[in-house]
């Protein structure tokens, strides 16, 4: 889990019920071990969101496991490392991302969940990369997909009420629910929706079937 689907569904009181809608909780996720400190100092991240969403972020942060640095052996941190020198030559794959999209490689089963694009998009467009993308297809997560899934599950009334003062946090939301208080279920499936598929479009696939 990538550190901004987890701001941004704690900017919009969502956290636990996206999670829920999925059937988890939060032992079975895995963060970046530096996250709470990248929430902490970033100042594009302070200035942006309120110090309450932010600690809440962290608390959050706090609870879960977190993703292991260093391969349970030799032989496979070798395997790690190489498969991180890759993704480092790619633009628009940043040193977290790296982090989380080489940790799938020794996981039987997962999710990648995100709240950032572009690695997706650069990742697809990195022909050298095939192997690597070959494992994620069907394997992520976006955040559009989180806030369709809890409108399923808890109802557009409630995630309306928690999403609009938080539209600030990201540009799918802005979109989707322009229309504030008016904004209607239909109107704001179809725009998240448009999101997802124009992404599962660019991406040849990524996104799961959730």
């Amino acid at each position: 889990m990538d550190n901004d689907v987890i701001r941004k569904l704690v900017a919009c009181s969502l956290f636990s019920e996206a999670i829920s809608s999925l059937e988890l909780d939060e032992t079975d996720l895995r963060v970046l071990p530096d996250a709470k400190y990248v929430l902490r100092k970033n100042k594009e991240i302070r200035k942006t969101h309120p110090e309450n969403v932010i600690n809440s972020a962290i608390a959050i942060i706090e609870k879960c496991p977190k993703i292991q640095l260093i391969a349970p052996n030799e032989e496979l941190e070798e395997i790690r490392l190489n498969e991180i020198g890759q993704l480092q030559t790619i633009e628009g794959i940043d040193s977290g991302e790296q982090i989380i999209i080489t940790a799938t490689r020794f996981e039987e089963s997962f999710y990648v969940t995100t709240g950032d694009k572009r690695w997706t998009t650069a990742l697809t467009n990195a022909p050298q990369l095939g192997e690597i993308r070959e494992r994620l297809i069907g394997r992520v997560i976006c955040f559009e997909q989180l806030i369709l899934k809890s409108i399923d599950s808890q109802g557009f009334d409630k995630v309306l009420n928690r999403v609009l003062p938080a539209r600030y946090c990201d540009t799918a939301l802005r979109a989707a629910f322009g229309s504030g208080e008016k904004s209607t279920e239909e109107n704001v499936k179809q725009a998240l929706q448009g999101y997802i598929e124009h992404l599962q479009t660019e991406t040849k696939g990524l996104l799961a079937e959730i």
